[in-house]
């Protein structure tokens, strides 16, 4: 057994716990552990920790095998905010980069709002972290299928309707 190997659960008293339900010190473990021994190469993660009732985040990024720490930077100081807003069921052994990201914006939001004297609604949460998205239709549409035409050449050929014709220009900007 290496060192690595012995020391891998190290600070972590529950692995199937919700994120959620961790108290920061548990929270912190998880994370610290988490960059260690699963942050994929070449890719970075905000953690957080409180003192003394101040939020400070620093970024950590794996270059390689090797884990580069940069200079904790201030975040906020007001009494009640939270580091990180995970999903409710988000465990350990689901961890990835996006999730981390995403519950630092919404932490941020959730920390705005409180600043601000207001309790935000899980879909209020969600209106602010992704204002493009029309929240007021809650049916979702569904994804344009593409369709296939098999040529004389026996190649597939793609068929296009106005609409969609339409989405390509605006997005190509032609």
């Amino acid at each position: 057994m290496t060192l690595r190997q012995a020391f891998f659960q190290l600070g972590m008293t529950e692995v199937d716990k919700p994120l959620r339900e961790l108290n920061e010190k548990e929270e912190f473990s998880a994370l610290v552990n988490w960059a260690l021994n699963k942050l994929p190469p070449f890719q970075s993660m905000d953690l957080r920790k409180k003192v003394n009732g101040e939020i400070y985040q620093t970024p950590i990024h794996k270059s390689g095998r090797q884990l580069v720490v940069g200079k904790p930077v201030f975040r906020a100081s007001h009494p009640g905010t939270i580091l990180y807003n995970w999903p409710k069921e988000m465990k350990y052994e689901l961890l990835d980069v996006d999730t981390i990201a995403t519950s630092v914006i919404r932490a941020d939001i959730v920390n705005a709002a409180k600043i601000e004297g207001r309790l935000l609604t899980e879909q209020q949460i969600a209106e602010k972290e992704n204002p493009q998205m029309n929240w007021d239709n809650q049916i979702q549409k569904e994804s344009l299928q593409i369709k296939l035409v098999k040529t004389e050449r026996n190649c597939w050929d793609v068929v296009l309707t106005e609409e969609e014709r339409n989405l390509l220009g605006e997005f190509l900007d032609i």
